[in-house]
């Protein structure tokens, strides 16, 4: 058996080379943002993953979600700034966007929240990150979380609410069905009179691992071999097939359901690669053929290479002698994570293919040690937490912190190490992957090869852009985009070199920005960064200084990705989904009266709720009252609607970022008003409603209304005369935008004696950077329950290495 090793083969040249030409080929046919500009020079392919950790993944309707980004280079998983903004939105069962947020990104981190509204129906729902760049590749880098939402009829307090339509959670109960099983050749194709192994994994209707036995019987009516799985349903078995024979599968699901199934058909000629990844230093790959396909062989030579993402590794040259030959590869070629081993032939064609798990060199421990080893109810709590390697020296690292009662949540079955090194490579759902990094399991290793040698055959997240034309089309950003074109107000023809100016009273490093328009008339703003809801001014002039054209603006935020109905997620199990729901409902008193409750006085919602769609989204009442006022000559007396407003709407106040505007106030935020003029929603304002006198006005209501994700929303309905519509300015737009969300602070409930507190989240910390002894600390208080608390930390290291721990402590 002649063994090669690797030798000093250029091969990662010849692949960076084709790689290269097919990058080029797609900058030749892309799409830019913005016609007209031109290529960036010297520009290089990247990629970008990102990972949310949430406080749980069951919530109760009018429960805070909490969550923090981690943005990494999608090679090495260290922190990443090529983009600054990240798209978070909230999925409703049904595939629409409930709530979306648009978080900025420092140095890779960001953090979050959503607020569920009182009145979000049962299911179960999507949270759903990503960058505009990773929209370039399509959804194969696009995060994705499954939770899980049990509405309490009846939560929002200091009112009585009108009987709620529940949707029903489909998968509370759902059958398993009969199942299904399938087949993986290790390396992708089994050759006649060539040993193979054949990996196997059977799953239920919910794509839930399910235990299987069976026996190989061939068309003589010979069984060859017999299979039993884990309980995981994923499994070997060794296999010979031979020439003239083909092969059945009859076996038995743990539900009681048989099946039979037939094997992939043996081709007469090939290779077969099989890895063993046993040693802790070196994978040793085996290739094998059968006596046809040596004789074709002769004087030819194949070529094994080891890839990382879309870094080669490694590369070699092999001359074929024998029908078996085997290559030592060391670990060490590789860096952490999931990689791939391919076969190729003289002209790079693939041939075969495996992945294999590579374990890091650094091995970075996060512990969690609380300050007693038992706590009562409302005590204090001060956890200690250390990040070090394995030679216990300490380490830098960014994390975030939820302390959740875990009698009545279940565990994670995932978490940053297993999303970045494992989930994000190998796309399908992988159940209870954080066993897969769990350093107490002693199978681990075993099992991980087990999913890589099945799951891992066809959804490799590389081999499948791989196959798909790369086209460039969207472009980091860095901040908030403002794009439009100047055109003359009587015709549609483009105005070239005139001056753009942009107002914007809340952004951050100054609050005027200027450009000119290029020769199709279009502008371009880049980098911009403002928070929270802000109103914008744009304006044109030539160079004389003199008004010029009629302004149009793009929409600032950009659209949202598609999004793609699924079979429902569940984020638990079913009987974990109906515990959590039955404890819910037995906590409802204490539920209802938390501090983060929405105290709506002397407000009865009595009838069914009504609705109005917006441009972005669908807005209902929610039993505030409305302000309707007829426009009379008593009230020509203010100065302009602004003035009207402050003083006969409560709870409108003059901005105070702007010379001119209102703002109402919700549960601590400021929230700009939305215009609804001649019963007609108007995007971008050419007319500057608060300084209209109130002669050109005959009506003005204002409503209080609240969105599906529990966003409050505030419109001001306008009826003009028309006359009014004769100050327009086309050279001028004005327009309410959303920026960055401003992240809540958690809150965690003073320790008050007689007053309940039931909290299933009791502590959230987004930002905690261990210091120079990698150390940290935080301080919270527990509940008024007698529980176990679970403690589950994730984070990164300065050097991109994924951490995470976890501890309990009871509550007696």
């Amino acid at each position: 058996m002649p063994t090669d090793m690797p030798q000093n083969f250029n091969f990662r040249f010849i692949l960076c080379c084709a790689f290269c030409f097919l990058l080029d080929a797609s900058f030749a046919q892309q799409k830019p943002v913005m016609p007209g500009a031109a290529k960036p020079a010297g520009f290089k392919l990247f990629f970008e993953k990102v990972y949310l950790q949430t406080d749980r993944n069951l919530y109760a309707s009018g429960d805070n979600l909490w969550f923090k980004a981690y943005l990494v280079n999608g090679l090495s998983t260290s922190l990443t700034n090529t983009s600054n903004n990240l798209d978070v939105e909230l999925i409703s069962p049904e595939a629409t966007i409930i709530s979306r947020e648009i978080i900025r990104m420092d140095n890779g981190l960001g953090n979050g929240d959503f607020k569920l509204s009182d009145t979000i129906p049962d299911g179960n729902y999507r949270l759903r990150a990503y960058t505009n760049w990773m929209r370039n590749f399509g959804d194969n880098f696009v995060f994705e979380k499954a939770i899980a939402i049990h509405h309490i009829p009846g939560s929002a307090t200091g009112k009585s609410v009108a009987t709620h339509k529940k949707t029903p959670v489909k998968t509370v109960l759902a059958n398993a069905g009969n199942g299904t099983i399938r087949f993986f050749p290790e390396g992708g194709l089994l050759v006649q009179d060539v040993q193979s192994i054949i990996g196997f994994k059977a799953e239920d209707d919910n794509s839930n691992g399910l235990k299987v036995s069976g026996s190989i019987i061939s068309s003589k009516g010979d069984t060859v071999s017999r299979f039993q799985s884990a309980a995981s349903g994923m499994g070997s078995f060794a296999f010979l097939p031979a020439a003239g024979l083909q092969y059945q599968v009859k076996g038995v699901f743990s539900n009681g359901h048989s099946f039979t199934e037939s094997l992939p058909a043996a081709l007469p000629k090939g290779f077969s690669l099989h890895l063993n990844v046993a040693d802790t230093a070196t994978v040793t790959a085996t290739i094998s053929t059968n006596a046809a396909t040596l004789a074709d062989m002769q004087g030819k030579e194949l070529i094994l290479a080891g890839k990382h993402g879309t870094q080669v590794c490694f590369g070699t040259k092999i001359k074929i002698s024998g029908l078996e030959t085997t290559v030592k590869v060391a670990k060490n070629s590789f860096p952490a994570g999931v990689a791939a081993i391919t076969l190729y032939d003289e002209q790079l064609h693939p041939t075969a293919e495996r992945l294999i798990y590579v374990e890091g060199n650094d091995n970075i421990t996060l512990s969690i040690l609380s300050d007693k080893r038992s706590y009562q109810p409302k005590d204090g709590v001060t956890l200690h937490l250390k990040t070090t390697n394995q030679n216990q020296q300490p380490v830098s690292a960014s994390l975030s912190l939820a302390a959740v009662d875990a009698g009545i949540l279940p565990e994670e079955q995932r978490n940053i190490q297993s999303y970045f090194l494992l989930e994000s490579e190998v796309r399908g759902k992988i159940e209870n992957a954080a066993q897969y990094f769990d350093k107490n399991n002693p199978n681990r290793y075993k099992q991980l090869d087990a999913l890589l040698l099945t799951q891992g055959w066809r959804n490799f997240i590389w081999k499948r852009l791989a196959d798909t034309a790369l086209k460039i089309s969207y472009l980091p950003e860095p901040g908030f985009t403002i794009t439009g074109r100047l055109r003359d107000r009587l015709a549609d023809k483009p105005q070239a070199n005139m001056n753009i100016t942009l107002f914007a009273a809340g952004a951050k490093d100054g609050k005027l920005f200027t450009t000119r328009t290029a020769s199709d008339g279009k502008y371009f703003l880049d980098g911009i960064q403002f928070y929270g809801p802000q109103t914008i001014r744009l304006s044109a002039r030539d160079e004389k200084g003199k008004k010029t054209g009629m302004i149009l603006l793009d929409t600032i935020s950009g659209r949202a990705m598609a999004v793609q109905p699924v079979r429902e997620p569940t984020p638990t199990s079913p009987q974990q989904l109906m515990a959590f729901n039955q404890a819910i409902e037995k906590r409802e008193p204490a539920h209802l009266s938390m501090n983060d409750t929405l105290q709506l006085k002397g407000i009865t919602v009595t009838e069914a709720a009504q609705t109005v769609t917006l441009r972005d989204q669908t807005v209902q009442t929610f039993g505030y009252p409305d302000y309707n006022f007829d426009i009379t000559k008593a009230d020509y007396t203010y100065k302009d609607l602004e003035d009207f407003l402050v003083h006969k709407v409560p709870g409108a106040q003059s901005n105070p970022d702007t010379s001119e505007g209102i703002v109402f106030y919700s549960q601590g935020k400021k929230i700009l008003p939305r215009f609804i003029v001649q019963r007609q929603e108007d995007v971008f304002e050419r007319l500057d409603y608060y300084s209209l006198t109130m002669d050109v006005i005959t009506r003005v209501s204002v409503r209080h209304l609240v969105g599906m994700g529990g966003t409050d929303v505030f419109l001001i309905y306008l009826t003009l005369k028309p006359e009014a519509f004769q100050k327009k300015e086309f050279y001028l737009i004005n327009a309410d935008v959303n920026g960055y969300y401003e992240a809540r602070e958690f809150y965690t409930p003073k320790n008050s004696i007689g007053q309940p507190d039931l909290r299933t989240t009791l502590f959230w910390k987004p930002n905690i950077v261990t210091d120079a002894n990698g150390e940290a600390s935080v301080h919270f208080t527990n509940s008024a329950q007698k529980t176990t608390i679970r403690i589950v930390a994730e984070g990164i290291t300065d050097k991109g290495i994924a951490v995470a721990g976890k501890a309990e402590y009871p509550v007696q």
